[in-house]
């Protein structure tokens, strides 16, 4: 069992009960015992608390979905070789790193790449969600899509897929990620696929994309 917000509390829960049951079975009771038992108190209720905030605070993924699709790799043959390398390299990095389950990079109008599961259609097309995202070029995270009205826009992405990332690279082209369970992205992966994003696009520059 891993270290998290729970073992801080039952640890908690468990010295303050066993300082209570000390103090119970003791005859004689001095002015130093108290405040050593006032001391131990405190110290497990502080304990208890840093659990409750360590529990808030930390991201709480749900299960692994069944996705519906085949996993697979996609890419236009078009493309100069420098940017399939760096296209392929970096989605592979993704898909092994982090939670990600599906991978769709879009760029003016045409699907470059898809990879991982991945539905028998090609036909995802950006809605309101993705081209907020460049028009801002701001990222855009989608912590639990069961929640999200505009979920349908990505059911040609892949099937209810359960979380979503929607990374912007320049004012025509994106990277779609997909997650297989609810919150499963980090703020670290986050930072990481969204500097990728920036050497995506001075390659996109280079080979005038």
């Amino acid at each position: 069992m891993g270290f998290n917000g729970k073992s801080l509390i039952s640890v908690g829960v468990i010295l303050f009960i066993f300082q209570i049951v000390n103090f119970i079975s003791i005859e004689t009771i001095t002015p130093e015992l108290e405040r050593a038992q006032v001391l131990a108190a405190i110290a497990s209720l502080i304990i208890i608390l840093i659990g409750f905030l360590f529990k808030q605070f930390q991201p709480i993924a749900g299960e692994k979905s069944v996705l519906k699709g085949e996993n697979k790799f996609l890419f236009d043959r078009k493309m100069p070789d420098e940017v399939i390398d760096e296209l392929a390299w970096g989605s592979e990095a993704i898909l092994t790193s982090t939670a990600a389950a599906a991978i769709l990079i879009h760029n003016d109008g045409v699907n470059i790449l898809r990879r991982g599961i991945i539905t028998s259609s090609n036909d995802f097309k950006p809605g309101e969600t993705c081209l907020r995202s460049i028009k801002d070029m701001k990222l855009i995270s989608l912590a639990n899509t069961k929640f999200y009205p505009g979920r349908d826009e990505f059911y040609n992405f892949c099937a209810e897929i359960p979380s979503i990332l929607v990374v912007p690279i320049n004012n025509k082209a994106f990277i779609l990620i997909g997650g297989w369970s609810a919150k499963c992205f980090t703020k670290s992966d986050e930072k990481w696929i969204n500097n990728w994003s920036k050497k995506i696009n001075n390659i996109f520059s280079k080979n005038k994309i």
